[in-house]
């Protein structure tokens, strides 16, 4: 018995090797029957939707791309990276701490160079300390950038330590005079009054806006824009930003003096923790949205910007929770490129 085990053995190792050599020669791999099965195409819906945040903003941190998904109600089951990786025309690079999704036909100098155009054709001409920290405000840091810039001078131009998009490839003549200095935030030294009737009354505010500033301070002048539209008799937007105290972006002149007016109009509160510590702005944030449930008439909406989906998660959630319009990142309130 122990020998017609062993040739038994023998037969099937045999058979084995002439599979595998049939299936070398017919151009199939051995393996198992399973290992055919063609892989699931990706989620058309959820593809589209990537494919054109990544044609209009170029490469994006992978949570963005989540984050954007969620908000239209396409994020796919399961690990987002592995979606990501099961879409030829998508390209997940990055330490895994800061993974970065861009289209495969697309090089990164190009994501790069579509990156800095929209923040140019958004913001206009501009010194290159404050493109840096535009740039930085929307976690998109270019090491190089001025590598970058001389690279493509057939669509950037940089005079005096001024960059602006070239118009037609013609250089605007004295960007310098162009771009005045820039102010910083604190300097403004807006209030941070919210009780004492140093707000308007409860039953003016139709809509509380609340920028989260650490990465989302770019979007302060469009807001304060925003809620001064139809002049300050008729502002029933209010305006909160929230920063840590160390936090200093730099503003235009015509800006600043916007914040200020719709500030001391008591539209326009700028709110900072008693002492930074990790995550103080947030928690200020979410005492002060508790706070204002409380005292606004229940038609009142909330508003929030701000690229951290955990803040999103809880705060808005929790407000639509309690029967509160509540949404985050409007496409209506981005500003126009």
């Amino acid at each position: 018995m122990p020998f017609a085990r062993g040739w038994l053995v023998v037969l099937l190792a045999s058979a084995r090797m002439v599979v595998a050599a049939s299936g070398r020669a017919s151009g199939l791999r051995a393996g198992p029957v399973w290992a055919c099965a063609a892989a699931p195409l990706p989620d058309a819906p959820s593809l589209a939707a990537v494919r054109a945040l990544l044609e209009e903003r170029g490469r994006c941190p992978l949570a963005e791309v989540g984050d954007e998904l969620r908000r239209e109600g396409l994020l796919p089951e399961g690990r987002l990276s592995a979606f990501v990786a099961s879409c030829p025309e998508l390209a997940l690079t990055g330490r895994p701490s800061k993974r970065m999704v861009s289209l495969s036909s697309e090089t990164t100098d190009a994501a790069l160079v579509r990156t800095v155009a929209g923040v140019l054709a958004e913001t206009g001409p501009a010194r290159t300390a404050a493109l840096k920290l535009r740039l930085r405000e929307r976690g998109r840091p270019i090491p190089g950038l001025l590598r970058l810039l001389r690279r493509h001078s057939a669509t950037f131009s940089v005079e005096r330590g001024v960059v602006s998009l070239c118009d037609a490839g013609v250089r605007v003549a004295r960007l310098a005079d162009a771009a005045p200095p820039l102010m910083r935030l604190q300097k403004l030294a807006l209030s941070d009054r919210m009780g004492g009737g140093a707000l308007p009354p409860p039953s003016a505010v139709r809509e509380v806006i609340l920028v989260d500033l650490d990465n989302k301070a770019f979007m302060l002048e469009a807001c304060a824009a925003y809620a001064a539209r139809d002049g300050f008799d008729a502002c029933g937007t209010l305006v909160l930003g929230f920063c840590a105290t160390t936090h200093n972006p730099r503003l235009s002149a015509a800006a600043a003096g916007e914040l200020t007016a719709l500030s001391d109009a008591g539209w326009l509160r700028l709110l900072t923790p008693v002492r930074d510590t990790a995550n103080a702005a947030d928690f200020v944030l979410a005492f002060w949205v508790g706070w204002l449930h409380g005292q606004l008439p229940p038609g009142a909406r909330f508003v929030l910007l701000s690229t951290d989906i955990h803040l999103d998660a809880t705060v808005i959630d929790l407000l639509c929770s309690q029967g509160r319009d509540a949404v985050s990142n409007p496409d209506w309130l981005r500003p126009s490129l």
